[in-house]
Protein backbone atom coordinates (compact mmCIF):
# COMPACT_ATOMS: atom_id res chain seq x y z
CA UNK A 1 0.00 0.00 0.00
CA UNK A 2 1.56 3.68 -0.85
CA UNK A 3 2.20 5.44 2.14
CA UNK A 4 1.37 8.77 2.55
CA UNK A 5 4.48 10.39 2.33
CA UNK A 6 5.20 8.89 -0.50
CA UNK A 7 1.84 11.21 -1.80
CA UNK A 8 3.02 14.17 -0.16
CA UNK A 9 6.02 14.30 -2.72
CA UNK A 10 6.33 16.99 -5.07
CA UNK A 11 4.24 16.68 -8.62
CA UNK A 12 6.16 16.37 -11.98
CA UNK A 13 4.56 18.03 -14.98
CA UNK A 14 5.53 17.63 -18.20
CA UNK A 15 5.83 21.22 -20.64
CA UNK A 16 5.71 21.74 -23.88
CA UNK A 17 2.78 20.71 -26.57
CA UNK A 18 1.41 16.97 -24.97
CA UNK A 19 -0.56 15.51 -27.81
CA UNK A 20 -2.16 12.11 -27.67
CA UNK A 21 -0.24 9.22 -29.61
CA UNK A 22 -1.66 8.72 -33.15
CA UNK A 23 -1.74 5.26 -34.78
CA UNK A 24 -2.71 6.94 -38.42
CA UNK A 25 0.18 9.49 -38.63
CA UNK A 26 -0.36 10.75 -41.98
CA UNK A 27 -4.25 11.97 -41.15
CA UNK A 28 -4.68 15.55 -40.35
CA UNK A 29 -6.92 15.03 -37.33
CA UNK A 30 -6.72 12.18 -34.65
CA UNK A 31 -10.00 10.35 -34.32
CA UNK A 32 -11.16 8.18 -31.55
CA UNK A 33 -14.09 5.85 -30.56
CA UNK A 34 -16.03 6.24 -27.61
CA UNK A 35 -17.05 2.60 -26.71
CA UNK A 36 -19.15 2.16 -23.56
CA UNK A 37 -18.62 -1.20 -21.09
CA UNK A 38 -21.14 -3.71 -21.34
CA UNK A 39 -23.50 -4.96 -18.78
CA UNK A 40 -22.27 -7.29 -16.45
CA UNK A 41 -24.80 -9.59 -16.84
CA UNK A 42 -24.51 -9.34 -20.42
CA UNK A 43 -21.11 -11.66 -19.93
CA UNK A 44 -18.73 -12.91 -23.32
CA UNK A 45 -21.80 -12.07 -25.42
CA UNK A 46 -21.93 -8.50 -24.00
CA UNK A 47 -17.95 -8.06 -24.91
CA UNK A 48 -18.04 -9.53 -28.02
CA UNK A 49 -20.85 -7.55 -28.84
CA UNK A 50 -18.73 -4.07 -28.35
CA UNK A 51 -15.44 -6.08 -29.92
CA UNK A 52 -17.37 -6.68 -32.91
CA UNK A 53 -18.69 -2.92 -33.25
CA UNK A 54 -15.21 -1.75 -32.95
CA UNK A 55 -14.05 -4.07 -35.51
CA UNK A 56 -16.78 -2.45 -37.88
CA UNK A 57 -15.85 0.86 -37.52
CA UNK A 58 -12.11 0.22 -37.15
CA UNK A 59 -12.05 -1.08 -40.34
CA UNK A 60 -14.06 1.13 -42.15
CA UNK A 61 -12.13 4.52 -40.45
CA UNK A 62 -8.50 3.39 -39.17
CA UNK A 63 -8.94 4.85 -35.56
CA UNK A 64 -6.34 6.38 -33.48
CA UNK A 65 -7.86 4.71 -30.23
CA UNK A 66 -10.79 3.86 -28.30
CA UNK A 67 -12.14 5.97 -25.14
CA UNK A 68 -14.00 3.96 -22.86
CA UNK A 69 -15.93 6.03 -20.02
CA UNK A 70 -17.00 4.69 -16.67
CA UNK A 71 -20.57 4.64 -16.67
CA UNK A 72 -22.31 5.41 -12.99
CA UNK A 73 -25.30 5.78 -11.41
CA UNK A 74 -26.76 9.40 -11.94
CA UNK A 75 -29.59 11.52 -11.85
CA UNK A 76 -30.86 13.86 -14.83
CA UNK A 77 -29.42 17.03 -15.93
CA UNK A 78 -32.41 18.63 -17.41
CA UNK A 79 -35.61 18.41 -16.39
CA UNK A 80 -35.95 17.88 -20.34
CA UNK A 81 -33.99 14.85 -19.99
CA UNK A 82 -35.40 11.47 -20.00
CA UNK A 83 -33.42 8.14 -19.74
CA UNK A 84 -35.80 5.10 -20.43
CA UNK A 85 -33.76 2.17 -18.58
CA UNK A 86 -32.73 2.14 -15.03
CA UNK A 87 -29.42 1.87 -14.53
CA UNK A 88 -27.42 -1.75 -14.35
CA UNK A 89 -23.75 -2.38 -13.40
CA UNK A 90 -21.16 -2.27 -16.45
CA UNK A 91 -17.78 -4.08 -17.20
CA UNK A 92 -14.81 -2.25 -16.04
CA UNK A 93 -13.56 -0.06 -18.48
CA UNK A 94 -10.25 -1.74 -17.89
CA UNK A 95 -11.11 -5.01 -18.68
CA UNK A 96 -13.12 -4.17 -21.89
CA UNK A 97 -9.66 -2.03 -22.54
CA UNK A 98 -7.38 -4.85 -22.06
CA UNK A 99 -9.37 -6.78 -24.41
CA UNK A 100 -9.71 -4.00 -27.04
CA UNK A 101 -5.70 -3.58 -26.73
CA UNK A 102 -5.22 -7.29 -27.29
CA UNK A 103 -7.18 -7.70 -30.28
CA UNK A 104 -6.71 -4.88 -32.12
CA UNK A 105 -3.57 -3.40 -30.68
CA UNK A 106 -5.37 0.11 -30.45
CA UNK A 107 -4.35 2.09 -27.51
CA UNK A 108 -7.07 3.16 -25.04
CA UNK A 109 -8.19 6.13 -22.67
CA UNK A 110 -10.04 4.63 -19.67
CA UNK A 111 -11.85 7.11 -17.67
CA UNK A 112 -12.00 6.68 -14.01
CA UNK A 113 -14.41 7.99 -11.35
CA UNK A 114 -12.13 8.90 -8.72
CA UNK A 115 -13.44 10.49 -5.62
CA UNK A 116 -15.25 7.54 -4.30
CA UNK A 117 -11.77 5.90 -2.88
CA UNK A 118 -9.67 6.81 -0.25
CA UNK A 119 -5.91 8.34 -1.73
CA UNK A 120 -4.35 4.72 -0.93
CA UNK A 121 -7.19 2.52 -2.74
CA UNK A 122 -6.79 5.24 -5.56
CA UNK A 123 -3.33 5.15 -5.82
CA UNK A 124 -2.72 1.02 -5.57
CA UNK A 125 -5.77 1.23 -8.24
CA UNK A 126 -3.91 3.17 -11.28
CA UNK A 127 -0.70 1.10 -10.32
CA UNK A 128 -2.18 -2.13 -11.01
CA UNK A 129 -3.54 -0.94 -13.98
CA UNK A 130 -0.74 0.00 -15.44
CA UNK A 131 1.24 -2.54 -14.80
CA UNK A 132 -1.17 -5.55 -15.03
CA UNK A 133 -3.81 -3.97 -18.04
CA UNK A 134 -1.11 -1.96 -19.77
CA UNK A 135 -3.00 1.11 -19.84
CA UNK A 136 -1.22 4.46 -20.31
CA UNK A 137 -4.02 7.13 -20.67
CA UNK A 138 -6.42 8.33 -18.21
CA UNK A 139 -9.63 10.42 -18.18
CA UNK A 140 -10.30 11.45 -14.65
CA UNK A 141 -13.68 12.18 -13.59
CA UNK A 142 -15.02 14.23 -10.34
CA UNK A 143 -17.98 13.84 -8.50
CA UNK A 144 -21.67 14.63 -9.54
CA UNK A 145 -22.37 17.07 -7.23
CA UNK A 146 -19.72 19.58 -6.26
CA UNK A 147 -21.53 19.93 -2.81
CA UNK A 148 -21.07 16.61 -1.40
CA UNK A 149 -18.22 15.61 0.51
CA UNK A 150 -16.51 12.66 -0.44
CA UNK A 151 -13.74 10.17 0.42
CA UNK A 152 -11.67 10.04 -2.27
CA UNK A 153 -9.01 12.97 -3.74
CA UNK A 154 -10.59 15.44 -6.11
CA UNK A 155 -9.69 15.53 -9.38
CA UNK A 156 -6.77 18.30 -9.31
CA UNK A 157 -5.66 16.14 -6.35
CA UNK A 158 -5.51 13.37 -8.44
CA UNK A 159 -4.05 14.51 -11.24
CA UNK A 160 -0.92 14.84 -8.91
CA UNK A 161 -0.99 11.77 -7.15
CA UNK A 162 -1.23 9.69 -10.92
CA UNK A 163 1.96 11.22 -11.33
CA UNK A 164 3.74 10.30 -8.35
CA UNK A 165 2.34 6.76 -8.65
CA UNK A 166 3.20 6.24 -12.41
CA UNK A 167 6.38 7.77 -13.19
CA UNK A 168 6.59 7.46 -16.71
CA UNK A 169 6.56 9.56 -20.06
CA UNK A 170 4.33 7.42 -21.66
CA UNK A 171 1.45 8.32 -19.15
CA UNK A 172 -1.22 10.71 -20.44
CA UNK A 173 -3.50 12.17 -17.73
CA UNK A 174 -6.99 13.38 -19.39
CA UNK A 175 -9.77 15.69 -17.65
CA UNK A 176 -13.22 16.83 -18.85
CA UNK A 177 -14.17 20.37 -20.04
CA UNK A 178 -17.27 21.69 -20.21
CA UNK A 179 -17.41 24.04 -23.02
CA UNK A 180 -20.81 25.76 -21.64
CA UNK A 181 -19.74 25.90 -17.96
CA UNK A 182 -18.61 29.52 -16.35
CA UNK A 183 -14.89 30.25 -16.42
CA UNK A 184 -13.92 27.02 -17.82
CA UNK A 185 -10.84 27.95 -19.01
CA UNK A 186 -9.40 29.09 -15.51
CA UNK A 187 -10.66 25.91 -14.21
CA UNK A 188 -8.48 23.65 -17.01
CA UNK A 189 -5.67 26.05 -16.55
CA UNK A 190 -5.32 25.15 -12.38
CA UNK A 191 -5.84 21.32 -13.73
CA UNK A 192 -3.04 21.77 -15.82
CA UNK A 193 -1.00 22.67 -13.24
CA UNK A 194 -1.64 19.66 -11.53
CA UNK A 195 -0.95 17.30 -13.93
CA UNK A 196 -3.48 17.40 -16.82
CA UNK A 197 -2.44 16.78 -20.01
CA UNK A 198 -5.66 16.59 -22.41
CA UNK A 199 -9.04 17.31 -22.11
CA UNK A 200 -12.26 15.52 -23.34
CA UNK A 201 -15.13 18.00 -23.75
CA UNK A 202 -18.85 16.84 -23.38
CA UNK A 203 -20.57 16.24 -26.10
CA UNK A 204 -21.03 19.71 -28.08
CA UNK A 205 -23.57 20.23 -30.55
CA UNK A 206 -22.89 24.04 -30.72
CA UNK A 207 -19.92 25.42 -32.51
CA UNK A 208 -19.44 28.51 -30.63
CA UNK A 209 -19.07 26.95 -27.67
CA UNK A 210 -16.31 24.94 -28.44
CA UNK A 211 -14.90 28.24 -30.11
CA UNK A 212 -15.51 30.63 -27.32
CA UNK A 213 -13.60 27.86 -25.01
CA UNK A 214 -10.96 27.99 -27.60
CA UNK A 215 -10.89 32.00 -27.36
CA UNK A 216 -10.81 32.10 -23.21
CA UNK A 217 -7.48 29.39 -23.30
CA UNK A 218 -6.01 31.38 -25.94
CA UNK A 219 -6.09 34.64 -23.58
CA UNK A 220 -5.52 32.67 -20.19
CA UNK A 221 -2.58 32.49 -18.63
CA UNK A 222 -1.44 28.59 -18.90
CA UNK A 223 1.34 27.11 -17.12
CA UNK A 224 4.62 27.45 -19.14
CA UNK A 225 4.61 25.85 -22.48
CA UNK A 226 1.23 23.84 -21.70
CA UNK A 227 -1.13 23.13 -24.87
CA UNK A 228 -3.10 20.34 -23.87
CA UNK A 229 -4.87 18.61 -26.78
CA UNK A 230 -8.54 19.34 -26.66
CA UNK A 231 -10.67 15.95 -27.79
CA UNK A 232 -13.81 17.25 -28.73
CA UNK A 233 -16.73 14.81 -28.41
CA UNK A 234 -19.18 14.46 -30.88
CA UNK A 235 -22.61 12.28 -31.06
CA UNK A 236 -24.53 11.52 -33.99
CA UNK A 237 -28.48 10.71 -32.99
CA UNK A 238 -31.16 9.27 -35.40
CA UNK A 239 -34.19 9.71 -33.06
CA UNK A 240 -36.16 12.17 -30.91
CA UNK A 241 -35.18 9.14 -27.90
CA UNK A 242 -31.77 9.77 -28.56
CA UNK A 243 -32.16 13.47 -27.99
CA UNK A 244 -34.41 13.34 -24.54
CA UNK A 245 -31.09 10.74 -23.41
CA UNK A 246 -28.67 13.82 -24.86
CA UNK A 247 -30.95 16.15 -22.28
CA UNK A 248 -30.91 13.86 -19.45
CA UNK A 249 -26.91 13.75 -19.71
CA UNK A 250 -27.06 17.75 -19.64
CA UNK A 251 -25.96 18.20 -23.14
CA UNK A 252 -26.34 21.82 -24.60
CA UNK A 253 -28.88 21.62 -26.91
CA UNK A 254 -31.43 24.43 -28.30
CA UNK A 255 -34.56 24.21 -29.07
CA UNK A 256 -34.00 25.96 -32.64
CA UNK A 257 -31.42 22.77 -33.42
CA UNK A 258 -33.56 20.34 -31.59
CA UNK A 259 -36.51 21.15 -33.81
CA UNK A 260 -34.45 21.14 -36.79
CA UNK A 261 -33.18 17.19 -36.27
CA UNK A 262 -36.68 16.31 -35.25
CA UNK A 263 -38.47 18.06 -38.08
CA UNK A 264 -38.60 14.97 -40.15
CA UNK A 265 -38.20 11.92 -37.93
CA UNK A 266 -36.84 9.46 -41.14
CA UNK A 267 -33.94 12.20 -41.79
CA UNK A 268 -32.73 12.81 -38.10
CA UNK A 269 -29.59 10.92 -38.61
CA UNK A 270 -28.71 12.80 -41.95
CA UNK A 271 -29.69 16.22 -40.46
CA UNK A 272 -27.40 14.87 -37.20
CA UNK A 273 -24.37 13.88 -39.63
CA UNK A 274 -25.15 17.75 -41.89
CA UNK A 275 -25.03 19.45 -38.66
CA UNK A 276 -22.25 18.11 -37.08
CA UNK A 277 -20.19 18.53 -40.28
CA UNK A 278 -20.82 22.15 -40.15
CA UNK A 279 -20.04 22.41 -36.78
CA UNK A 280 -16.79 21.15 -37.13
CA UNK A 281 -15.86 23.17 -39.94
CA UNK A 282 -16.39 26.32 -38.16
CA UNK A 283 -14.40 25.41 -35.17
CA UNK A 284 -11.64 24.12 -37.57
CA UNK A 285 -11.67 27.35 -39.41
CA UNK A 286 -12.06 29.18 -36.16
CA UNK A 287 -8.94 27.10 -34.77
CA UNK A 288 -7.12 27.85 -37.74
CA UNK A 289 -7.43 31.39 -37.38
CA UNK A 290 -6.07 31.03 -34.09
CA UNK A 291 -2.55 29.46 -35.74
CA UNK A 292 -3.68 25.60 -34.27
CA UNK A 293 -2.61 26.66 -30.94
CA UNK A 294 -4.01 23.84 -29.32
CA UNK A 295 -3.80 20.19 -30.83
CA UNK A 296 -7.38 19.36 -31.74
CA UNK A 297 -8.71 15.73 -32.10
CA UNK A 298 -11.94 14.16 -32.61
CA UNK A 299 -14.11 12.04 -30.03
CA UNK A 300 -17.09 9.74 -31.25
CA UNK A 301 -19.45 8.92 -29.16
CA UNK A 302 -22.68 7.30 -30.84
CA UNK A 303 -25.31 6.74 -28.59
CA UNK A 304 -28.20 4.04 -28.89
CA UNK A 305 -27.97 1.82 -31.46
CA UNK A 306 -26.17 3.58 -34.40
CA UNK A 307 -25.30 1.83 -36.94
CA UNK A 308 -21.02 1.26 -37.25
CA UNK A 309 -21.45 2.57 -40.56
CA UNK A 310 -23.05 5.86 -39.57
CA UNK A 311 -20.09 6.24 -37.45
CA UNK A 312 -17.61 5.53 -40.20
CA UNK A 313 -19.09 8.15 -42.34
CA UNK A 314 -19.05 10.44 -40.34
CA UNK A 315 -15.65 10.42 -39.52
CA UNK A 316 -14.67 9.76 -42.71
CA UNK A 317 -16.82 13.00 -43.52
CA UNK A 318 -14.76 15.43 -41.17
CA UNK A 319 -11.45 13.78 -42.03
CA UNK A 320 -12.00 14.42 -45.77
CA UNK A 321 -13.24 17.99 -44.92
CA UNK A 322 -10.38 18.67 -42.52
CA UNK A 323 -7.97 17.47 -45.50
CA UNK A 324 -9.43 19.80 -47.85
CA UNK A 325 -9.32 23.02 -45.80
CA UNK A 326 -5.76 22.41 -44.69
CA UNK A 327 -4.98 21.83 -48.67
CA UNK A 328 -6.70 24.78 -49.52
CA UNK A 329 -5.36 26.68 -46.89
CA UNK A 330 -1.59 26.02 -47.80
CA UNK A 331 -1.96 26.43 -50.92
CA UNK A 332 -3.30 29.61 -51.03
CA UNK A 333 -1.25 31.19 -48.25
CA UNK A 334 1.99 29.63 -50.60
CA UNK A 335 1.08 31.73 -53.15
CA UNK A 336 0.37 35.03 -51.23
Amino acid sequence: MLMIERINKAVKLKGGIVSLPKAVTDRSVPIYLEAVPPLVREGAAGIDAVLEKIDAIHGGVELDGVNIPEIRPESSKSKKGERLKPFEPRLEPRELAKRIQEDFGLKCIINRVVVDLTWERQAEWFRQTWEEYGIRQFVLVGGEKSSECYPGPSVPETNELVHRVIDDCDLRVGNICIPTRVQEAQRMARKLSTGADFFTTQIVYHAREFTGLLDDLQASTLPSGALPTLLLTVCPVQSQRNIRFLHWLGVSLSAELEAWLAHDPERVVDRSLQHLEWMWMEIHRHWHGQQERFPIGISLAPIGRIPPMTTVQLARNLVSMTDRAMTYRANTEGTL
